[in-house]
């Protein structure tokens, strides 16, 4: 299959929430961060916040791969360039969760996951990819290595490293990618009906040269 990465337009972020909720679909923390049921308009809700994250923060990039031949996407990813020190420092939003989520459970687990970046990075210039989903119907077919691929590249240019979370299903893709791990964290969802959750936290530092 012959692939093509480009950026994603705002008509196309539909296809990419479709995308991520078919590669979460059997993730074991569904049922404890977004129980639901979900109103019919939360997949545009979903488009419209992350139309309006792009437009509000500069540092974000959405790319996608392409399946050539079809022009359909097959996966997508949302990364962003933290060229300055300053750019880092960008106050976070007060986190929000609507219908169908556990407003608590999110904010315990995404809160952990935020708070343990910028224990890591602080105000270190970086690349951080914030989401990669593959359909699931084309996994296997080299799409999230081409979204790699191009993140990969886009660090070397600028020297910067890469930082992102995994889940355990794909610690070995990022691992041959040339990720390294800082921690597996236990992440405790038992307050919740959840329980303790292995979250890995890894990086990609800039290659050394001559």
């Amino acid at each position: 299959m012959s692939i093509v990465v480009r950026d994603v337009s705002d008509n196309e972020l539909h296809r990419a929430c479709i995308i991520e909720a078919a590669a979460y679909a059997d993730s074991d923390l569904n049922p404890i961060l977004f129980p639901g049921p979900f109103p019919p308009d939360s997949q545009q809700k979903r488009v419209d916040r992350l139309i309006q994250m792009r437009e509000d923060d500069s540092t974000a990039i959405y790319m996608q791969a392409i399946d050539k031949a079809s022009g359909r996407m097959i996966a997508s990813s949302k990364w962003h360039i933290y060229k300055t020190p300053k750019e880092t420092n960008i106050p976070s939003k007060k986190m929000e969760f609507g219908s169908g989520t556990n407003p608590e459970a999110c904010i315990a687990f995404f809160g952990a996951i935020e708070e343990r970046k910028k224990e890591t990075m602080g105000d270190r210039p970086h690349i951080y990819l914030h989401m990669l989903h593959t359909d699931p119907e084309f996994q296997g077919y080299g799409a999230g290595s081409a979204l790699i691929d191009w993140g990969k590249q886009k660090a070397d240019e600028l020297g910067l490293p890469i930082y992102l979370e995994s889940s355990i299903v794909g610690h070995g893709f990022y691992k041959k990618h040339g990720f390294k791990d800082i921690e597996v964290m236990d992440i405790d969802l038992s307050p919740y009906g959840g329980g303790l959750h292995k979250q890995p936290f890894m990086i990609r530092e800039v290659p050394a040269t001559g």
